[in-house]
């Protein structure tokens, strides 16, 4: 089942897809022409994967009958029914699910069939847009716990599977949309027995195709997250993330169309992937257009984005949504919170700029002298302990020319030439036999980089050759200077004095303060910054706009066959079998570039493509604002 949505190397173009004119109406105001019509249009524009959603409330309309009693609150439970109508003595029934809605979603069904479009069915779909909307016969029940919901989910879930796997269009199901927002949850033992629940009873009905896993980002054993993508890993076939940058400080304070937000999507996607050990791809993303960035903004930012996807190798990318909501007069969408305006079209079917940049890659894609892109092997392993501190790692060794692969430290830690435990917090999640193997690795040869957050890992000063002299809380925005010749400054929290015990000192601080170290430890090399940069970076404003990355190039330097001339302009090198190499640029940034880019001697450029006019010529790269180009060398 990795072969979902598609193999590696490949990518699948999709939408989240409510009709047009109905949205989450459209299942009990039913349109057939309306929807083929739908699907036409967006036929056109590259999709082939619509994540569908059965309305729960609509398709298993069940209401619980209770009696009157004086001893118990509320009366006594009776039975279930339809309405006044008591349920059908057939398989539908007995599950309290509607038979004409079954009907509708097989006619559904086949239009995308028709269309040549792939289904991912979320049947539990009970929460969408801020609104939790669930069979009136479950109202105010814990939908995790509660024996009589589970049953009657349960139910549901075998009706529809049984009904619909059938069908050639259906690529996949998922419990539901966002299903870890049903209700609280208190523990992560919870959130995992649910998950076994409901994914074993979809497989059992089902064995033939893969299970998407809720997108959650908790990770590790102490995490306080209830919902932890290891879990996700453990009962799903593949994981989603769903990375939306409005909802998070550590993305929203910048603009959409610069590297931060270029680059969430694929780091979410690689940390779940890595973390959970599953392949990953981006399930739903996008923006609340009208206070983010206009129609262009947003389309120059999906194509880097979907630039940035592929050459990770996430597999796909679905937005969200198919159609502007703006004219639904409905819960929740006339409620408070929502965003009516994120549709790949308006909801009169006319595409905005972003439905052109999906065509336009998807037949870029389709276009290609190849099958598939290879995958990159990873140049170090980063140890991290939450999704910030993980995406300053990520983010500047991207701009150093980096791949790195993730871990936490409760994980099975991979043979790798380098290590890096970045804003390493308290023990930085490793057990003492945990870090003993990494220093070992060390000892044998490997590299080891780690940055000072408060850190109380054992033996500090004597592996590193440094340590710290004393401490102080601040908010000061010191300056580091680097014997390497650059120079930067971000906010800090903790400020640490240090000493040296031997280790040779290759940054200070502006007032003399030693700040960064490089030391032998056995056959390795083990670097000390006394700096949380990666976490620092992460919660900045500006913070991928110094040269910060510089210092993870006196840590690892890849040899690669060419080199970016731009910290916003990202590289990445994919070798096939037969000695051919795809070298792909992504410029990250809402400014052209032009510049040279040095290709290797004896290299021979076979070809070149874009979607969006980059060229190289003459040694000479020209990319227009948030553009990719392939070379492709012999």
């Amino acid at each position: 089942m990795d072969s979902f949505p598609v193999p590696s190397g490949r990518f699948a173009t999709g939408v989240n897809f409510w009709a047009s004119k109905e949205a989450i109406h459209m299942w009990r105001n039913w349109d057939a022409a309306s929807i083929e019509a739908d699907l036409a249009a967006l036929a056109k524009y590259g999709v082939q994967l619509l994540r569908c959603f059965p309305f729960w409330p609509d398709f298993q309309p069940i209401r619980q009958l209770r009696s009157a009693h004086s001893d118990a609150v509320g009366g006594r439970f009776k039975e279930v029914r339809f309405g006044d109508d008591p349920l059908p003595d057939t398989e539908a029934g007995r599950a309290g699910v509607d038979e004409v809605m079954l009907e509708r979603f097989e006619t559904f069904a086949d239009l995308a069939q028709k269309y040549g479009m792939k289904l991912i069915v979320c049947p539990l779909t009970g929460q969408m847009t801020f609104g939790l909307f669930v069979p009136p016969a479950l109202e105010g029940l814990d939908l995790y716990r509660d024996p009589f919901a589970l049953q009657w989910e349960v139910r549901y879930l075998r009706c529809f599977v049984n009904r619909m796997k059938h069908h050639p269009a259906i690529a996949a199901w998922e419990s539901g949309n966002e299903t870890n927002l049903l209700g609280k949850i208190d523990s992560s033992a919870g959130a995992w027995s649910w998950t076994a629940l409901i994914h074993s009873t979809i497989r059992s009905c089902d064995p033939t195709r893969p299970i998407i896993g809720v997108s959650v980002t908790g990770f590790g054993e102490s995490c306080d997250e209830t919902w932890r993508i290891e879990d996700q890993a453990e009962w799903s076939d593949l994981l989603s993330v769903h990375p939306y940058a409005l909802w998070d400080s550590a993305y929203g304070g910048e603009e959409f169309n610069r590297i931060r937000n270029l680059h969430h999507a694929a780091f979410l996607a690689r940390l779940s992937g890595d973390i959970g050990g599953k392949p990953c791809f981006v399930e739903e993303t996008g923006t609340w257009r009208p206070i983010v960035g206009s129609y262009e903004v947003l389309a120059a930012s999906l194509r880097s984005i979907l630039w940035n996807l592929w050459s990770e190798d996430r597999r796909g990318l679905l937005w969200w949504c198919a159609f502007d909501q703006e004219k639904q007069a409905i819960a929740p969408y006339d409620w408070k919170e929502p965003g009516l305006e994120h549709g790949l079209f308006a909801s009169d079917r006319t595409p905005h700029p972003t439905a052109e940049v999906l065509r336009d890659f998807r037949n870029f894609l389709d276009g290609l002298p190849f099958d598939a892109l290879p995958a990159r092997e990873p140049d170090a392993v980063a140890v991290v302990t939450d999704e910030h501190t993980a995406l300053g790692t990520y983010l500047l060794a991207r701009q150093a020319g980096i791949h790195l692969a993730f871990r936490h430290a409760r994980q099975e830690l991979p043979e790798a030439a380098c290590y890096f435990l970045p804003s390493a917090a308290g023990r930085a999640g490793f057990s003492v036999r945990g870090w003993e193997t990494l220093l070992e690795r060390v000892r044998n040869g490997a590299t080891l980089y780690l940055s000072l957050n408060d850190t109380i890992l054992s033996g500090i000063d004597d592996v590193f050759g440094a340590g710290v002299r004393d401490r102080r809380v601040t908010d000061d925005r010191p300056e580091f200077r680097f014997d390497a010749g650059f120079s930067f400054t971000l906010p800090r929290r903790i400020r640490y004095r240090m000493n040296s015990y031997g280790a040779e000192i290759l940054g200070r601080e502006a007032d003399g303060n030693p700040a960064f170290f490089r030391h032998r430890f056995g056959k390795g090399v083990v670097y000390l910054f006394n700096f949380p940069l990666e976490a620092a970076a992460a919660n900045t404003i500006g913070g991928f706009e110094t040269d910060a990355w510089k210092l993870y190039r006196e840590i690892l330097h890849p040899r690669r066959l060419a080199e970016s001339p731009s910290p916003f302009l990202q590289l990445t090198e994919h070798h096939f079998a037969d000695g051919r190499t795809a070298l792909i640029a992504v410029n990250n940034q809402p400014e052209p570039f032009k510049g040279a880019l040095v290709l290797p001697a004896g290299r021979q450029l076979l070809d070149q493509r874009s979607d969006s006019n980059a060229t190289w010529r003459a040694g000479t790269l020209e990319m227009p604002p948030n553009s990719g180009l392939l070379l492709l060398l012999g």
